[in-house]
């Protein structure tokens, strides 16, 4: 079974609603100067508010997101993170997103519908659909079903 083309995108959870990203950055504040003033020092609270600000990165800065033969990849600022297609146990393909996981150890990448721009959805909808129909099918092939 031949594989679909491959696709590229880019996600970003605040995009359409912009109000996501001035409350992100209130709670990184918040929690920063919380941090700072428990440690009794402004030097922990930055440290702090720029931890929290790498780790939310994804959701206030996006990412961009692949598939094509040899996996998935979702790369983000501060952030890689990959699946080839042997390792993949799970794959869902929901309306509200699309999730590969592989079982043993980490590893599980999430794609969110309202992240992906409104007019590229119908697009990557229409290929993480197809994927998915690829990927049942060389599973039936190798005589794995899935879990």
């Amino acid at each position: 079974m031949q594989a679909p083309e491959a696709i590229q995108w880019t996600e970003c959870l605040a995009r359409e609603r912009p109000g996501r990203r001035v409350l992100l950055a209130l709670v990184v504040v918040a929690l920063a100067i919380a941090v700072g003033l428990a440690a009794r020092e402004w030097f922990v609270g930055a440290l702090a508010a720029v931890g929290l600000a790498a780790v939310t990165a994804e959701g206030w800065a996006g990412c961009r997101c692949s598939i094509d033969g040899q996996g998935i990849v979702r790369a983000g600022p501060f952030r890689r993170r990959s699946l080839s297609w042997s390792t993949v146990e799970r794959f869902t393909v929901q309306r509200s997103g699309t999730t590969f996981a592989r079982t043993a150890g980490r590893g599980a990448i999430s794609f969110h519908a309202d992240g992906v721009p409104a007019s590229d959805r119908a697009r990557v909808q229409q290929a993480l659909d197809a994927w998915h129909g690829w990927w049942l099918g060389s599973r039936t092939a190798r005589g794995s079903v899935e879990p």
